[in-house]
């Protein structure tokens, strides 16, 4: 075993969660990364990057959690606001470039260090945002329930997310997205100390109505997803096309660290790029001189993307294996549960369609959409 089981169960957040889980007057509910159900079987013995989406939706059930709902559901949401952000942009010609939101390690650090570059990134809120805006709003409803009775819990692999949820930003009528961050290593000391034998569990599903998703939204796991995802859902929406060509990424002569891809709008060339931190300051420069060639930037802080986060199972040396070569098998799991879904693009999620329906004027980038689904810096 990889974790320290004690350890993450001494942390105030896991206490009150379980604390929250007990209490009959609250409706508490889990959403779960993508890039969780590609890590979590690791600590109970499971080969590195195994799918365990299915066990993992009955654990959580098992924990205690009223409902559980798939993040994907709010990548696609995630992606239907920004890539209208972008085809707006696009077709006014700018400002460029829009830099993807999702990773708070990313956001934290522009926040931080690179003002400047405050103004590029889209407003639209993570994944996890999305869905927690969702729930506390669509899915209260549905059970007729305030907002303030949702308790919304993510299961993460990043630490940060745990800020994330903090920010003043993060929030719709004055209420948090999400109430709780839980990591990979986190859940699976609590698997533990329930004594749930997760290895044998059975299969469960993603509850309705917000649990449906797409591929786009199981991509978001690993490096490229939030871009490629982007960049098809402009396309769909401006075309009604549906492009799912794979992008071929090549590295930038600016930096080893970027990686850069050509699309096509109204027959003019375009450049977008996947970049971790360390092609930042090369991306900062250009924005600032006004020279940056790039229309679309998708930033992760952790190499590799999500599935590497660091609320993620760790495996030693002695295990004799990298760290490249559990990147490379969890990616390949991603890739795989993105190809066995029947949409691949995000507009085509029927169920976050009725979402917008029923709250936000049926279309992205409404004046509703925008007061929900947006950060306000």
């Amino acid at each position: 075993m990889d974790i320290n089981i004690a350890k993450p169960l001494m942390k105030v957040d896991v206490a009150q969660v379980l604390d929250l889980l007990a209490d009959k007057r609250k409706v508490v509910i889990a959403q779960t990364a993508p890039s969780v159900r590609v890590a979590l079987g690791e600590p109970f013995s499971l080969p590195i990057g195994a799918d365990v989406t299915k066990k993992l939706v009955t654990a959580l059930r098992r924990v205690g959690f009223a409902a559980v709902f798939d993040t994907n559901f709010g990548a696609d949401c995630t992606i239907v606001e920004e890539s209208t952000e972008f085809l707006k942009k696009l077709r006014e010609g700018g400002p460029f470039p829009q830099f993807t939101s999702c990773c708070i390690g990313w956001v934290s650090l522009a926040e931080r260090t690179y003002h400047e570059l405050l103004p590029f990134i889209s407003s639209t809120k993570s994944p996890l945002g999305c869905l927690g805006s969702i729930a506390k709003t669509y899915y209260a409803s549905l059970l007729n329930r305030s907002p303030k009775d949702i308790v919304v819990v993510s299961i993460v692999p990043c630490i940060l997310k745990k800020n994330e949820n903090k920010l003043p930003y993060n929030t719709t009528d004055g209420i948090p997205d999400v109430d709780f961050s839980l990591t990979t290593k986190e859940l699976a000391s609590i698997l533990y100390l329930e004594d749930i034998d997760f290895k044998n569990l059975p299969d469960g599903e993603f509850d309705s109505p917000i649990g449906e998703s797409t591929g786009s939204g199981m991509v978001f796991g690993i490096q490229g997803g939030v871009l490629e995802s982007c960049l098809r859902c402009a396309e769909y929406y401006d075309s009604g096309r549906k492009n799912l060509d794979q992008f071929v990424f090549t590295p930038s002569i600016y930096s080893p660290d970027i990686k850069e891809t050509k699309f096509l709008f109204h027959g003019k060339e375009y450049l977008a790029c996947k970049t971790g931190l360390a092609g930042i300051r090369v991306i900062y420069e250009q924005v600032k001189n006004n020279t940056c060639p790039y229309a679309l930037i998708e930033v992760m802080a952790c190499p590799g993307g999500c599935i590497m986060g660091a609320g993620q199972p760790l495996h030693l040396p002695s295990e004799g294996i990298s760290p490249l070569k559990v990147k490379e098998l969890r990616t390949e799991t991603v890739k795989e549960i993105t190809a066995s879904y029947k949409n691949q693009i995000s507009a085509e999620n029927e169920s976050l369609g009725k979402v917008y329906e029923t709250l936000f004027d049926g279309k992205p980038g409404s004046e509703k959409a925008l007061a929900n689904l947006h950060r306000k810096r």
